[in-house]
């Protein structure tokens, strides 16, 4: 792609961010390749999460099964990618929780006809909670809380990479048309101050016996959302899949020690897709329970 498309393809980005993140105007919508209808962000990370969740079916590996009927939870719902999978495949009852308020909105626009699905503007942490997150608006999916925000910028990047791959036949090309998405202008760094619940407040806020499928999604804060859990309640959650970013072998032992000892058979994949270095899919199946 010579330079003038690269510049040309910059400007529609800053164009479509100026028409689709104010809060005056409306957000764009799309139809997905299965005909589902969404409001997005951008279509670049709309396209990289129907392909993650409804083409790969990457939480679905390892035994994790979704049930016919039951309770799933999707932690870091984003724009509701995951809960729309899970409402197309199943009669399962869902509470999706996205706690920044921008991506949230989005959420409710394309879950709001759903009956058996119910929003929740709040992320799960160890404690209830206040905490600053970092929002961007062209990567809502890499947004995170102000305390990871450090040296978060190379997995932006790599997002970004992710994002627009298929666009560009020459990596270096790419590589610099990520550069100017990476400057402060178009990333449109934005800080929300959000609630935390945890994941035993809301069993017992709604009154749940069981958790089917527990799905995680939530860029650094994995550890914490998993402490939200008390020990009582870890025998009512029969399986878990989570991403997780950033760990080394120490923590991932801790990870595996966290599973093991509340009674789950884990496995933990690098995620070789993304070519991101310590990224990995958690799948935990409960062995006190017959899936």
């Amino acid at each position: 792609m010579p330079k003038e498309q690269i510049g040309e393809k910059v400007k529609r980005v800053s164009r479509m961010e100026r028409k689709s993140f104010s809060p005056q105007t409306d957000t764009t919508k799309k139809q997905l390749h299965n005909g589902i209808e969404i409001y997005q962000n951008n279509e670049g990370e709309t396209e990289f999460l129907y392909n993650e969740i409804f083409r790969k079916e990457m939480y679905f590996k390892h035994g994790i099964m979704l049930p016919d009927h039951g309770t799933v939870m999707d932690v870091g719902a984003n724009i509701g990618m995951f809960t729309l999978y899970v409402s197309s495949k199943s009669n399962c009852r869902v509470y999706a929780f996205e706690p920044l308020p921008p991506t949230f909105e989005l959420l409710k626009m394309n879950t709001g006809s759903l009956p058996r699905v119910t929003t929740v503007n709040a992320g799960l942490s160890n404690e209830i909670k206040e905490a600053e997150f970092a929002y961007f608006p062209t990567m809502s999916t890499d947004s995170v809380q102000i305390k990871y925000r450090e040296n978060h910028d190379q997995d932006l990047r790599y997002g970004l990479i992710n994002h627009y791959r298929d666009d560009f036949a020459d990596p270096g090309m790419l590589n610099r048309f990520v550069d100017h998405l990476m400057s402060p202008r178009l990333l449109n760094e934005q800080i929300y101050r959000c609630k935390l619940t945890t994941i035993s407040e809301m069993i017992r806020h709604y009154a749940l016996n069981q958790i089917d499928l527990l799905k995680i999604d939530v860029e650094k804060s994995e550890f914490e959302v998993l402490e939200g859990i008390l020990p009582e309640d870890w025998g009512k959650i029969r399986q878990i899949v989570m991403e997780v970013h950033g760990l080394d072998g120490e923590q991932i032992s801790r990870l595996k020690n966290i599973f093991r000892t509340n009674g789950f058979k884990v496995s933990i994949d690098y995620y070789e897709d993304l070519n991101i270095p310590n990224y990995y899919n958690v799948y935990a199946l409960n062995q006190m329970q017959v899936i």
